[in-house]
């Protein structure tokens, strides 16, 4: 609502008020009466001023929503020339000099469809955006309107599916590379994603009222539903694969592009609608599996044909128990046969094919079977090396076998978990052992240490080198896996080195808490700590946990959050406690000073606040646990009989003490939880999507041919990618852009066609319902 207030008040005002000013009376008469040919029969009348009246006439129009009139008037512009021109002008706007009265400008402000339509087959276009950003125009509600209008989803689509490309061509029409280069600038995924990027910026650095952030965020989830519209669209996965497969800087075959598909850019920048779609869950599970190309064949398959019992109610129900346990243990089966040799292949096979495919194109990690059978089949319907095509072109059993196993991701997770899980048990075992851990006991304790130590060295170097990858689609997880491998590993080598030249026989007991040793003990067990917290993304992938450990995740950062808010507190209760009780404090230039014999001592509870560390850390044990008086209690020692002094500083102590804990305990902790709570519920209402996007985010990098090698091994992968840029085809098979932009303009004429379809069901159910509301009026007159 408030949206729509702020736009109605500023487009109306700032369209109708200087040309309703200037515009004839008789002129503003016939267009309240849609008079279309009294219109044209003044306009035609006017001599001088002919060319404002009709701009005018336009104008008023479209603020009017008549689309008739305005179809009417602009058709009788045109024959008189007075339209822009729709070739050499058609993408500038009719009024280049002033374009806040373009009538197209106000027609996507208002969402008028019809008028942007004729407005448009006539040649109205909008600046860009960009175009009229002024760094030093604070007028942010101005800003805001000029994103409205440029992210209106319909006239992106009319820029799109009436681009002069698509004229007077039958459907499939192959397009040159000039008409593809034209289509990629106005293509409306794209844009929608450029747009959607501005919102979230303008969102986060925003200083204005939250009105209008909720406003760029209404307009990004509309964008975010016009593209899962496009997905909806599709009658089957080839198109899906079509759409979110293209590249517009895919100049090859191979999987080594660092510019974004469709998917990758709605996946790195976080459009959780578009990723949790179901057509972008399948395809993305289609990918996993090779395209379909896995093989589903399970031993013991006999084992999942389990009979059904006769019985007409029991059979129902023993169907459906038949049907969940055949699938699980059809799964089983699949893991027990896949598993084992997955890791035989990859232990003893992929590194010897590796290397011999040095010997041939080398290629084998970075070039699909799929791109090789289409590189293949150019190769023969041109006829071009027919001999070379037959000899080192043809299928080749063993590395065809090869090709297709490490081009099929789900088998790249094994040899992932299982290095994972092997280097947590190394790890486990290396703080688990009982000696200290810097007398090697025997010579197996060392090899297990050195190879610990090197599987944390290859995670530092991995993690390292994902920081320059333009493909990053979990920082989170990558920078806390960072941090983690930094601590363990210079932890560990801060703890070598320095033991290494202490005296002989140095036990780590008999070190202070601050030497390097212990130092770089504390670091590595921290490191080691949160290298097994990382086993809680591992739990997204489950259906079951998934939305558990994002709740988790989310109430972590809510105390995160709050922290400032808890120091602020902390510190401003400090120093008061700290001035408050500076007197029982020992003076450390008075050596004679004895704090026991004054009038008035500390009570026996209230020791801790005799020093500074003692009361600071009273305090900070506070935020979590609540305690009684006695912890600042006073008392008189010449009046043994009174508790504790209840005068007036002495009675401040205690006041102090209790808005700390009131404050602390009670409203902060309370007001945690509630934070937590609200944060719960929200993420609740959303978790199917949450968890699709958060699992697809751990799956997607499972596509890349770097985790064909996963650490230690990705060495392996970094040596085939040097001899791969050495050896690279120069013709490789190129993307077919003239399918997908066929496809795509198809899809949107379609989704409009289906809006519209439902809009005029909905306004003749409307009409229904007045109708009858009518008639039950006159039968049943008051």
């Amino acid at each position: 609502m408030e949206l729509k207030v702020m736009r109605d008040a500023r487009t109306l005002t700032m369209s109708m008020r200087q040309p309703a000013e200037k515009m004839e009376q008789t002129l503003k008469k016939l267009i309240e009466a849609r008079d279309n040919d009294g219109i044209i029969r003044f306009l035609e009348s006017q001599s001088s001023n002919r060319n404002e009246e009709y701009k005018s006439s336009v104008l008023q129009l479209t603020v009017r929503n008549d689309p008739e009139t305005l179809h009417s008037v602009l058709t009788w512009g045109q024959k008189k020339s007075m339209t822009p021109a729709t070739e050499e002008k058609s993408m500038t706007p009719a009024t280049e000099g002033d374009d806040k009265y373009n009538p197209i400008l106000v027609a996507c402000h208002q969402d008028f469809r019809r008028c942007m339509e004729y407005l448009y087959q006539h040649g109205y276009r909008m600046k860009e955006v960009k175009d009229e950003v002024d760094d030093e125009d604070d007028d942010q509600v101005k800003q805001f309107l000029r994103f409205q209008a440029a992210s209106n989803i319909h006239y992106l689509s009319l820029e799109f599916t009436e681009h002069q490309v698509f004229q007077n061509k039958d459907k499939d029409t192959e397009l040159g590379p000039d008409d593809i280069n034209n289509l990629e600038e106005i293509d409306p995924i794209r844009k929608v994603f450029d747009i959607m990027a501005d919102a979230d910026h303008n969102m986060e650095d925003f200083q204005g009222s939250s009105e209008l952030k909720d406003s760029y965020k209404f307009i990004k989830e509309k964008l975010e539903a016009f593209t899962g519209g496009i997905l909806t669209q599709c009658r089957g996965m080839h198109e899906v694969k079509t759409i979110l497969d293209h590249n517009k800087d895919d100049d090859d075959d191979d999987e080594l592009d660092d510019a974004y598909t469709n998917w990758q850019e709605a996946l790195f920048t976080g459009h959780k609608d578009i990723v949790s779609h179901p057509n972008f869950q399948q395809y993305l599970w289609r990918k996993m599996t090779g395209d379909g190309s896995i093989n589903t064949e399970i031993p013991f398959k006999f084992l999942t044909d389990i009979p059904n019992e006769v019985g007409v109610s029991e059979k129902k129900k023993k169907k459906n128990l038949s049907s969940t346990t055949k699938f699980r243990m059809k799964r089983v089966l699949w893991n027990i046969k896949n598993f084992p040799l997955t890791i035989l292949t990859f232990l003893f096979c992929y590194p010897f094919v590796v290397v011999a495919d040095f010997l041939r194109k080398g290629d084998i990690l970075f070039v699909s079977p799929k791109a090789l059978e289409a590189r293949r089949l150019k190769k023969t319907e041109k006829n071009v090396e027919k001999q070379q095509t037959d000899n080192e072109d043809s299928p080749q059993g063993c590395f065809d076998y090869f090709r297709k196993r490490m081009h099929i991701p789900l088998f790249r997770m094994i040899p992932y978990f299982s290095a994972k899980v092997t280097y947590l048990i190394l790890l486990f075992v290396s703080i688990w052992h009982p000696v200290d851990p810097m007398v090697v006991a025997n010579f197996q304790q060392n090899i297990l240490l050195w190879i610990t130590f090197i599987f944390s060295i290859s995670y530092l170097v991995d993690d390292i080198v994902q920081l320059f990858r333009t493909k990053v689609f979990n920082f989170f997880w990558n920078y806390f896996s960072l941090l983690t491998h930094l601590l363990l590993v210079g932890g560990a080598v801060l703890l070598c080195v320095s033991y290494h030249f202490s005296p002989s026989g140095t036990i780590l007991a008999d070190l202070s808490g601050n030497s390097a040793e212990n130092v770089g003990l504390a670091l590595f067990s921290f490191g080691a700590g949160m290298e097994f917290f990382c086993v809680m993304q591992w739990l997204i992938l489950l259906e079951t946990t998934g939305p558990m450990v994002l709740c988790v995740l989310h109430a972590i950062k809510d105390a995160l959050r709050m922290v400032s808010i808890y120091i602020v507190l902390f510190v401003a209760h400090s120093i008061a406690f700290i001035s408050l009780y500076k007197p029982f404090h020992p003076d450390p230039s008075n050596t004679t000073q004895d704090l026991n014999t004054t009038k008035y001592v500390l009570a026996n509870g209230a020791s801790a606040l005799k020093s500074q560390r003692g009361l600071i850390s009273t305090l900070f044990w506070r935020i979590i646990a609540s305690a009684g008086p006695e912890m600042v209690n006073i008392n008189n020692t010449k009046e043994p009989t009174d508790d504790f002094s209840l005068e007036f500083s002495h009675l401040m102590g205690l006041v102090l003490w209790g808005v700390y804990q009131i404050i602390v305990y009670v409203l902060m902790l309370n007001l945690l939880i509630a934070v937590m709570n609200t944060s719960y519920s929200e993420l609740w209402q959303n978790a199917q999507r949450e968890c699709k996007y958060h699992k697809s985010c751990f799956l997607a990098k499972f596509l890349e041919p770097l985790e064909i090698f996963p650490v230690p091994f990705r060495w392996i992968y970094y040596l085939a990618r040097a001899v791969y840029f050495c050896k690279k085809e120069k013709n490789p098979v190129k993307q077919d852009k003239s399918k997908y932009f066929w496809l795509l303009r198809e899809l949107i004429l379609n989704k409009q066609e289906a809006e519209d379809e439902k809009s005029d069901n909905d306004k003749m159910n409307d009409l229904r319902m007045d109708i009858f509301n009518e008639l039950r009026k006159f039968n049943n007159p008051k």
